[in-house]
């Protein structure tokens, strides 16, 4: 293994010092998620008492388009028969 150089060494510290200081700039200027599910002691709670189903179109906004088409479906619903 071998060991930085001063050059390695000045250019991982510079690189550090851009990274912290961008992380510290975009969460500054980050605007919270009214619908971000935060920790609360470490645990997440959530009311399942509200949730309603996802609608298809929000279904298409939050995980794409499927890749399955309705006979693939079928097929695994039918044991592959």
């Amino acid at each position: 293994m071998r060991t930085l150089t001063k050059a390695q060494i000045d250019q991982l510290a510079e690189y550090k010092r851009a990274s912290d200081e961008l992380r510290k700039r975009i969460s500054a200027t980050a605007l919270p998620d009214e619908r971000e599910i935060l920790p609360v002691n470490g645990r997440i709670h959530l009311d399942l008492t509200s949730c309603t189903p996802l609608t298809p179109d929000q279904q298409k906004a939050l995980f794409g388009e499927s890749v399955f088409s309705d006979a693939v479906l079928r097929e695994i619903a039918n044991d592959g028969n």
